[in-house]
């Protein structure tokens, strides 16, 4: 059953706005092709000791694979921008997901060379940014604006959940499968070989089942709009002229290195985890559980954190609060590993899932609010471009900073307080920013506070 929703404005008074089922078809097809595109990125990591046998190759041709696909969002991020401003969501999120199959497709022809993976990771990073900048656009074309932060974080949380699925899906394909540089037998290497195959081929299978009828069916928007445009009079700000206002906004540039420190942080930490957790004699399978718990605790509190915010009505406190409980669950956690207890780790990394995830679609929110008339995408894309190159970056930092392999205990504590005090650098970033969301005010004066969805 269709629901109304009425405005009081000048201009809009008397108007009823539509909320079309279908508006629920397009965020699974908008959310499958996220999980699609992202899933993909850590094919290879997970794998490379036995790749590098497998394919006769190098760690850091393997690992080129991963850096490869990240690299393309800050590259293709404002050509993304540019086609959602000009042409709409649909137009950059079908290329993004025919780019993505060109990428899958490319991979099942790992058989011939090793550089086909390479060639499709390539193909699927360039994909991310004209899928992921969508967000916003997606929410606000087709949900009204009381929803939006709720959808955000749905969208962000799926983000989140394919990376860490990205990492967990292809050791099932090699389970009870061992080879080394001392037992790597003709058999082996062909069963190894053909175990990727299938890897391959399945991913690809899986992607096309979704992005298929995603080129067939998405739309950029319903027949009629599901509330008033929130956009102030004037004509509209050109592609290259809203460039240079986002950058000359000392606000949102400091909301921007918040953005990147906080889930750039969050990110490389979890590829420095392996080196971290060494000294205290936990492996592959432990990583495994606990990479997947923060993601349990981050959809608890995608239930009902956009439901504080809607109440509060402000991004800053809200976002210092769940930044500074992190900091807190992380010196939880590192406790865990010296008292040597597993469970201890694992429900502390439900409660840092809780407290990490929501604050990422929150700061992607106020960076949008902050930019506000700018198109949305700019913000998503220049925010998560800052993030991929943070994570990297910030890897390697905690990585050299704790000696590697050969870290020691006391090591790892130092890289936890590594990862803390870039977190604090997140919050001192945004400490003394004012919040002011001239969107919001700007909705409040087109829709009266009484008019409710039914």
């Amino acid at each position: 059953m269709n629901s109304n929703l009425k405005v009081n404005s000048n201009s809009d008074a008397g108007t009823s706005y539509v909320l079309y089922p279908t508006r629920y078809i397009m965020l699974a097809l908008f959310a499958m092709a996220e999980l699609c595109n992202t899933a993909v990125y850590a094919t290879c990591n997970p794998l490379a000791n036995e790749l590098i046998i497998l394919y006769n190759s190098t760690a850091d041709v393997v690992t080129l694979s991963a850096t490869l696909y990240l690299f393309m969002h800050p590259i293709f991020t404002f050509p993304a921008s540019f086609l959602i401003m000009k042409y709409g969501n649909a137009s950059s999120i079908k290329l993004g997901g025919i780019l993505t199959l060109i990428g899958v497709g490319s991979r099942c022809f790992v058989e011939q060379s090793f550089v086909y993976v390479l060639i499709g990771q390539t193909f699927s990073g360039i994909g991310r940014p004209f899928i992921l900048n969508a967000q916003a656009s997606v929410a606000s074309e087709w949900f009204p604006v009381q929803e939006r932060t709720k959808l955000m974080t749905f969208l962000n949380f799926m983000v989140t959940f394919s990376g860490i699925l990205g990492y967990i899906i292809p050791p099932i394909f090699f389970a009870n499968y061992n080879i080394s540089k001392t037992n790597k037998t003709p058999e082996l290497i062909d069963e190894g070989r053909h175990r990727f195959d299938v890897l391959v081929i399945s991913q690809a299978i899986f992607c096309a089942i979704f992005i298929i009828p995603l080129i067939l069916f998405y739309k950029s928007n319903p027949p009629s709009p599901p509330g008033p445009k929130i956009q102030p009079k004037g004509p509209a700000i050109g592609f290259k002229d809203s460039i240079i206002k986002m950058f000359k906004d000392v606000k949102f540039i400091m909301i921007f290195l918040s953005f990147t420190l906080y889930y750039g942080t969050y990110k490389g930490y979890g590829v420095a985890l392996v080196f971290l957790l060494k000294p205290f004699g936990y492996g592959k399978s432990e990583i495994a559980y606990l990479s997947c718990m923060p993601v349990l605790g981050g959809f608890v509190s995608s239930l009902f954190i956009p439901g504080i915010y809607k109440n509060w009505g402000k991004y800053k406190p809200l976002i210092i609060l769940l930044q500074f409980s992190t900091i807190i669950t992380f010196y939880q956690f590192i406790s865990g590993c010296f008292i040597q207890n597993f469970w201890v780790m694992m429900i502390v990394a439900v409660v840092q899932g809780f407290f990490i995830l929501p604050a990422i679609p929150l700061l992607l929110e106020w960076g949008c609010a902050q930019i506000f008339p700018l198109n949305d995408s700019f913000c998503i894309g220049l925010m998560y471009s800052g993030a991929t190159m943070g994570s990297s970056l910030i890897a390697q930092i905690i990585v050299k900073a704790i000696n590697g392999e050969n870290v020691s205990q006391w090591g790892a504590f130092g890289g936890m307080s590594i990862v803390c005090g870039l977190y604090l650098s997140s919050i001192l970033s945004i400490a003394f920013v004012q919040e002011l969301n001239k969107k919001e005010e700007l909705r409040k004066s087109l829709v009266a506070d009484e008019d409710t969805i039914k």
